[in-house]
């Protein structure tokens, strides 16, 4: 009996510290009153939306997937239901990671209004969602257009085409080209022409200055020149994460809405870009008084070796596997977006903080209403170091015009996946007073508005993309995309086959070389498409190469296998050129030293001549990995053998140089024109 009462005794005394734990009184929350009375309406709430500039991938994706990924990204009240689409004009030439194709490309040619995806990202937005806002913009011009007459009118007809063909109206155009110098007299023809033509009602955001600027110009000069003012909707600023002190007391006085036309938005693997995000929106929105907001970018749709490949909010790079990742900003968005609408006025909020610990304020609230409904919504941040722990129970007091009724609530917290924007208990407003209880490094939405919905679609999982894989670019219709490729600079696309071939080829078909937008900061300055899985390693590539003009065909295997988190794309992998007098060199391209700056260099492996190919002549070239033994074919004749291990894995790439260019970093006024059929991709 004693040694049982010992033992008892003993473990009572061993699990004492755990008892007290557990027995010990939590934290009482902090009481904290709001009162949401006699606010005053700030500016008109224009919407939150992302720059689409990446998503060839995304439209090589499965019908049903792709689908899926269009609603997450713009059905109201699921996913991130974006309240604006802002899309690239194309002009042949690389906006940051890729090309996408011009309307036109030439004085004699009428303009075509089916080339690329952007009609069909247009219409499948407004298919789900109406009211949503359709913006463009601009990163370069094609060739032709010199004058600023011609560039006005290569912006103008892009409104126009959308309009007559696609039944698609711009809402905002940009009136200066992304992040360049100021051109006001762009601007001012550009007005005249839409006004010309029955396009009054569509608005001009300018200027779309850069991130790195120290001054916005176009603050002085919507000042200075009328005409311009006047041709001037909206000033749009591509703000980033600069302090509040930066934006010049001017623009407030220019009786002109602002937007953050490009920011910050965060990329889908980071889940602390969900909490960056909403920080910044605050700031916009209530520090700044700004109306809209764009992130950049909307989708991750490029390969992983091409600058910048995770900005966005949803991956979409596999369509071979048709598996995407919807990141934590889509929920960031969702708090906003699924409880607004545009038209809504952003409410004057005191400093907009709800609790002050030790001198630190903490916990950021935004209040938007329907001055039409009056239904509000209340969004409130407490990802903040300074917001207590154990949380506050915030008493919400709610007098005035504001609808009354039940708050419907949903909350996250970004730092658990499982716990990104789930619905709360709705709470009961009684004589418009109720109480709710605020966990730290949460984000809460509360609203009179109801119809939110998470979604429910299930991705697939990631798959390897299988060899082997072959293209005949005969399933494609005439001036088509083929699939899987993406085009880094100029433009390939469905043709006819020249060379006494019947059939379609993927053809290199800008002749003139675009005015390139910061060429010097992204290099690529000749024509270059890639494909297929960076995952790859031994294999065998095969395609017939055609030369309409003098130039060298470069053909990369094992092209840049690893994963990118800058703007660089110095076209890391191994390079087969042959030019059309049967001059013949297998490369290795090379970064340059981690002490030098510079793109690197191409180092020869080996060279050699064969008879010369000519001009509209088919040739064939591979080139097959297996371990450190590279192999280079002509017309299935093997031409060298060499042992390199200095890079084991990575996709394809096919470009070609004009031979007044030294490479594939240096303008030329001419791009060559070639063609590519019966890729072949096998495993060895």
């Amino acid at each position: 009996m004693k040694s049982k009462f010992l033992c008892i005794s003993v473990l009572g005394i061993l699990l004492w510290p755990r008892i007290e734990a557990y027995t010990q009184p939590k934290p009482v929350p902090v009481v904290q009153k709001l009162s949401l009375s006699d606010l005053k309406p700030m500016q008109t709430y224009d919407g939150l939306g992302a720059v689409f500039s990446y998503e060839k991938l995304f439209y090589d994706y499965p019908e049903k997937e792709r689908n899926d990924i269009l609603d997450y990204l713009f059905k109201p009240g699921y996913g991130a239901s974006m309240q604006i689409l802002k899309v690239e004009i194309g002009y042949d030439g690389n906006n940051t990671a890729m090309s996408w194709p011009a309307h036109r490309r030439s004085l004699s040619e009428q303009p075509n209004y089916q080339r690329g995806f952007v009609w069909w990202l247009m219409k499948e937005a407004k298919m789900r969602n109406p009211d949503i806002t359709l913006s463009a913009l601009h990163w370069g011009y094609p060739a032709y257009a010199q004058t600023d007459l011609q560039k006005a009118e290569f912006i103008y007809q892009f409104v126009e085409g959308a309009k007559k063909v696609h039944s698609l109206h711009i809402d905002y155009i940009g009136g200066n080209q992304n992040e360049s110098r100021l051109t006001p007299e762009i601007t001012i023809l550009l007005r005249k022409m839409l006004d010309q033509n029955g396009l009054k009602s569509v608005k001009i955001i300018s200027a779309d200055e850069g991130a790195r600027v120290t001054v916005f110009k176009v603050l002085d000069l919507l000042k200075t020149d009328a005409a311009y003012a006047k041709a001037v909707d909206v000033i749009g600023v591509h703000y980033k994460g600069r302090p509040t002190s930066f934006m010049d007391t001017t623009a407030y006085k220019l009786n002109k809405p602002i937007w953050s036309s490009e920011d910050g938005g965060g990329t889908f693997a980071n889940v602390g870009g969900a909490y960056s995000w909403t920080s910044q929106l605050f700031k916009l929105f209530v520090d700044l008084k700004f109306s809209a907001s764009v992130g950049w970018l909307g989708t991750a749709s490029a390969y992983d070796n091409m600058p910048w490949p995770s900005a966005g909010i949803i991956k979409v790079k596999e369509p071979w596997s048709g598996h995407y990742h919807v990141g934590s900003t889509v929920w960031a968005f969702a708090h906003f977006t699924q409880f607004t609408k545009q038209g809504w006025r952003v409410l004057q909020a005191g400093d907009s903080y709800l609790h002050n610990a030790k001198g630190d304020s903490c916990g950021r609230y935004m209040l938007l209403k329907d001055p039409k409904t009056n239904d509000y919504t209340l969004v409130i941040n407490t990802n903040d170091k300074a917001f207590p722990e154990e949380g506050i129970d915030l008493d919400l007091i709610v007098r005035g015009d504001l609808k009354a009724g039940a708050l419907n609530i949903w909350r996250s917290n970004f730092s658990q996946a499982d716990q990104w924007f789930k619905q709360q208990q709705s709470i009961k407003l009684n004589n418009k007073q109720g109480r709710i209880h605020l966990d730290k490094g949460c984000l809460y939405t509360l609203s009179t508005t109801s119809g939110q919905n998470k979604g429910t679609a299930v991705t697939p999982p990631v798959k390897d993309f299988r060899l082997p894989y072959s293209d005949n670019f005969e399933q494609y219709k005439h001036a088509g995309m083929a699939r899987y490729f993406v085009d880094a600079n100029s433009t390939f696309e469905i043709a006819n086959a020249a060379g006494g071939r019947k059939g379609k080829v993927l053809r290199q078909v800008v002749s003139e070389a675009p005015e390139m937008w910061h060429y010097k900061s992204r290099p690529l300055a000749q024509p270059l498409t890639e494909m297929g899985d960076m995952a790859w390693k031994d294999y065998k590539i095969s395609v017939d190469v055609l030369l309409e003009q003098p130039g060298s065909i470069y053909l990369s295997g094992r092209f840049d296998g690893k994963r990118e988190s800058s703007g660089d794309y110095l076209l890391e992998g191994y390079w087969m050129v042959l030019d059309e007098r049967g001059n013949w060199k297998l490369q290795r391209k090379d970064l340059a030293p981690k002490e030098e700056k510079g793109r690197g260099e191409f180092v020869t492996l080996a060279s050699g001549s064969v008879a010369a190919i000519g001009l509209d002549k088919w040739a064939n070239l591979a080139i097959s990995f297996k371990g450190d033994q590279i192999r280079a074919y002509i017309d299935g004749r093997q031409v060298t053998q060499v042992s390199d291990k200095t890079y084991p894995n990575g996709n394809i790439a096919i470009g070609c140089v004009n031979p007044k260019s030294p490479g594939f970093f240096s303008n030329s006024k001419v791009y060559t024109l070639m063609q590519i059929d019966n890729l072949q991709i096998s495993a060895n």
